[in-house]
Formats: C-alpha cells, structure tokens, sequence
C-alpha cells in the first residue's frame, strides 16, 4: 500500500470517529444534561491518561523500528508488552468498571492501530473505526438513560473491534523479543508523549474539579470539533514518522508534508474560528458557551500541525532529548495555568495555546529549514483562509462555497502544485476512478492557472 493511500484510509477512520463522535454527542446532548455529558468527559478522560501511561511508548517505537529493521519480531515483542500493559492497568481501574474496560480496550487497540500503521495497511484501522461508531450512535439513545458510566463505555466499541479485527488479520503471537530495544525506544517517545497528553487531558480534569462538569462538557466538546481543523491532515501526518524513519534525506520531506498540511487545514480552521458558533448552536443553545474556546482550540491545533511534523522529523533521526525537553517545557507551562486558568473553558483553551507556542518555538530553533520554510508560508496561508472565515461568519451553508474559494486559491497561489494534486490522487484513488477524474481536474486546473 502507498504512502498517501496508508494515510487516506487513516483520514477516512478519522474523519469517521469524529462524525460519529459527533453525532453521538448531538444525541446524547439530546438524551441528557450537560452535567451528564461533563461526567462522560471527566471519565473518557481519565481513562485516556492511564492507557497512555500504561503503553510506555512501545507501539510507537515499533512503528519506527519495524519498518526500519523489517524485523516481524518487534511485533511479537510489542505485543508480549501490550498484555501485560492491559493486565495491569485492568488491576489499577477494578475502582471503576468504566474506566477499566476503556484502559484495556485502549491499550489494545492502541498496539494493533500501530501494527497496522507500521505494516502501512491501514484499511482495518477504518473499517473497526465505521463499525464501531455505528455502534455508538446506535447505542447512545438506549444508554442514555442508564447514566454517564453507560454512555462512556460506548467509547470502548471502536478499539474492541480493532482489536478482534487485529487478532485475526495480523496473526501475531506475543514472544518477549527486542523488548529492551522497544522500551527504551518506547520511553524515550512516550515520555513526552504523556506529558503532552497530560497536558492535553488534565483541562477536562482541571475544569470538572475547579468550576462544574459542565463547564468540563464545554471543554470537551471544543476540544472534539476543534480536531475537525486538522483531520483531513491525517492523510499526511498519520503514517509520516514510519515513512521518515524508512528515509535518508528527511527535511525536504517533512517541509513539503508540513507544507501540504498546513494547505488543507487553515481553511478549516477559518471555519471554525469564525463560525464556530453556528455549529455548536446544533447541540443546543447552551453549547454557544463554547464558541471561544472552540476558536483558540482550532488555532492551537493548526499551529500543532508544525509541530507534529518537526517533532517527527526530530525522533526520526534519533534526537529523543529534544523531543522530552519540548514535552516537559510545553506541558509545565499548560498544566500552570490550568491551575491558574482552569474556571473556565475559554482559560483552558487559552492554557493549551500557550503550551503549543511554546513548542513550536523550541522546534523552530532545533529544525530551522523547516520552521523557516513555514514562517515564509505564512501570509499566503493567511490570505487563502479569508473566504473561508467570511462565509461561515455568516452561516454553515455559506461556508461550504467559502472553503472552495479557499482551496481554488491555495492551487492559485501555488501553496499546493498540480503535481503534488496530481501525485496524492493517483496513489489514493484506485486506477480506473483516477483515469475518470484526472481529465475534469486538469481542466479546474487549467481555469485556476
């Protein structure tokens, strides 16, 4: 399976869990109260922690180290580490049954999602995901009445299934091999990693001690269609550390992908900055409270976009330490102000965008070519997110025709180049759909030069 086509079907799985993420909110918004879906919030959230505390960082250090050495063995050896991760955290969250079954299911789901990615066969990842939020939405209506532990567990469903999908497509069987290896390649990712997840997660933490669950709902949900700005980014983003650590010559790579990125995700963006309103005015009139700290989530998140690939051009080539020190000095200064800031959903948002400053400047300083060609992106990115943000300032309908206008421009102001439209098409689309729409893009093409 190609690169681009790896990633497409990564996109579709995660265009596929927020839209089903969505609608499950909109029933349950539906179904319950705010406290309720706050309660929800509060524990998806802490279940998040500890499956990320309990995977050490081995799934990803065998993304890195399976397609580098292509040793099948690294897989046995993740796996080995993935039951006794799942083992364990089963023992720490016996306290709360919700919390159990996502933390297993999560740690799971989490070593197949990465074989698959390593193996760049990422197709089962999306059909577990559409399966899954299926489910979801099928289930919240009847659990809903049943209270916040039953709806929380609907968020179990998608990596259960990956997993099942995964014990039966990869037949791989857990042998300790290269544990040491994963480990410390493991940590030295994963340490950082939770303290960025830390970082992430304790605002929802923050908010539901210090204000009220629903104030934690409020963050949550900012948080969740915040992610919409960048999803279709994934196509790039989500197999770029395997495909970099498989590489020699990695900065022009990762300029270009951070380049393509940042190309589909400011418009989006745009949308949610400015019309972010309108949007969760679906949920309910009270979701509006959100508006502001759903703008600072989706600009945080676009700037992210940098910083994800310049910490994967870093740990591809090895520098673990910058990428802990990045972590430590972005994460310190969110979790400080969530402490200071945390009453209220917009300081919470306001927190993580300060954390993500931060980390984009200590990546600029480390991988200055990449920053550099980004900084110089900058107001041609600006310029083609204005339609965007005009129409959906004014309604949801309106901004459909805006992102187009955007996009047209990004092809315009040669931000995206026919040959990369055209190299991403032919390896996503199957060839006999390629040959059908090749000829009417070149042709809109044609109209935008």
């Amino acid at each position: 399976m190609s690169v681009y086509k790896a990633g497409l079907w990564l996109y579709l799985a995660n265009i596929t869990a927020q839209l089903g993420g969505y609608v499950f909110w909109f029933i349950a918004a539906a179904s319950v109260r705010a406290t309720v879906l706050g309660e929800v919030a509060y524990t998806v959230t802490i279940a998040t922690i500890l499956t990320t505390l309990a995977t050490l960082g081995v799934p990803t250090a065998m993304m890195r180290l399976l397609p580098a050495s292509s040793n099948q063995r690294y897989a046995q050896g993740a796996m080995a580490h993935a039951l006794v991760a799942a083992t364990a955290t089963a023992a720490i969250a016996l306290w709360k049954p919700a919390i159990a079954i996502l933390t297993v299911t999560g740690v799971i789901a989490n070593y197949y999602t990465a074989y698959f990615q390593a193996k760049l066969d990422t197709k089962p990842i999306f059909n577990a995901t559409l399966a899954g939020q299926a489910a979801r939405i099928a289930l919240a209506p009847i659990l809903a009445p049943y209270g916040p532990d039953a709806l929380a567990t609907t968020y179990a469903i998608p990596g259960l299934l990956i997993a099942l999908y995964g014990i039966v497509r990869s037949r791989v069987s857990p042998k300790p091999f290269g544990l040491r290896e994963l480990i410390k390649a493991g940590i030295s990712v994963w340490l950082p990693n939770a303290i960025a997840m830390l970082g992430t997660n304790l605002g929802v933490v923050t908010a539901y001690n210090l204000a009220q669950p629903e104030e934690a709902g409020y963050v949550y949900i900012a948080q969740v269609l915040a992610n919409a700005a960048t999803a279709p980014t994934i196509i790039i983003t989500g197999v770029l550390l395997p495909y970099l650590s498989s590489l020699a010559e990695r900065e022009s790579v990762a300029k270009r992908a951070n380049k393509l990125a940042l190309a589909m995700s400011t418009p989006l963006a745009a949308v949610l900055i400015l019309g972010g309103r309108h949007i969760l005015a679906l949920l309910g009139p009270q979701y509006t409270e959100a508006a502001d700290a759903l703008a600072v989530y989706a600009t945080a998140n676009t700037l992210s976009l940098t910083v994800t690939v310049l910490s994967s051009l870093v740990y591809s080539q090895g520098k673990y330490r910058h990428v802990l020190i990045e972590r430590l000095a972005s994460n310190a200064a969110r979790v400080l102000l969530y402490a200071l800031l945390g009453t209220s959903d917009i300081g919470v948002a306001a927190s993580f965008l300060i954390g993500t400053v931060i980390a984009l400047a200590y990546y600029s300083a480390i991988a200055k070519n990449v920053a550099k060609s980004a900084a110089i992106l900058t107001p041609r990115l600006v310029a083609i997110a204005m339609p965007a943000a005009a129409t959906s300032a004014i309604g949801i309908l309106l901004a459909i025709p805006g992102i187009a206008i955007s996009y047209a421009l990004a092809v315009k102001m040669k931000i995206v180049t026919r040959r990369e439209i055209g190299e991403i098409a032919q390896q996503v689309l199957p060839n006999p759909l390629y040959t059908k729409i090749a000829p009417l893009g070149a042709k809109i093409l044609d109209i935008l030069d």
